[in-house]
């Protein structure tokens, strides 16, 4: 799946989840084009009013050709994965990881999808996922930021441990 197909696509199931009060593009929430981050990426605002950026990169499928039409392949779907709630006063970063992992698994496209908080040797990115497609494209959601209601972004990719 490409990108171009991946940010509207978990955009609307995040709002058809209802566990969110608002998801917007980058673009929608005025955000400004920057190279650092990449055009792709979703602000999700919880119930309880905290904010986190998420952005969305993409390794292709092989042989796959952007000035081409995409070529969706499906296979065995993954198992489902256990969706935590995330309408608390407070939300784990690592839960609202982990619903999206389950979110995303319910694709027919997904192959495989890995928690970068599961990781033994955590890497630069604490939060995010690593989804691998039955095309052999991979997707990678990072964590950017994440604050509570009427605090401020700390650093990229310096994420507090719940918002």
């Amino acid at each position: 799946m490409r990108p171009t197909r991946f940010t509207p696509w978990l955009q609307e199931r995040l709002i058809e989840s209802g566990s969110v009060a608002q998801v917007q593009t980058r673009e929608e929430a005025g955000e400004p084009a920057s190279p650092k981050r990449g055009p792709y990426g979703l602000l999700l605002t919880l119930r309880n009013g905290a904010v986190v950026e998420v952005g969305v990169t993409a390794e292709s499928s092989p042989g796959d050709q952007y000035s081409e039409p995409e070529t969706v392949v499906e296979g065995e779907p993954m198992a489902p994965l256990s969706a935590p709630a995330i309408d608390g006063a407070k939300v784990r970063t690592a839960e609202l990881e982990a619903f999206l992992a389950a979110l995303i698994a319910e694709s027919s496209e997904v192959a495989a999808i890995r928690r970068f908080s599961e990781a033994e040797s955590p890497g630069a990115v604490p939060y995010g996922l690593s989804v691998r497609y039955h095309s052999g494209a991979k997707i990678r959601v990072n964590f950017v930021t994440a604050h509570s209601s009427g605090q401020r972004p700390g650093p990229d990719y310096t994420l507090p441990d719940s918002v």
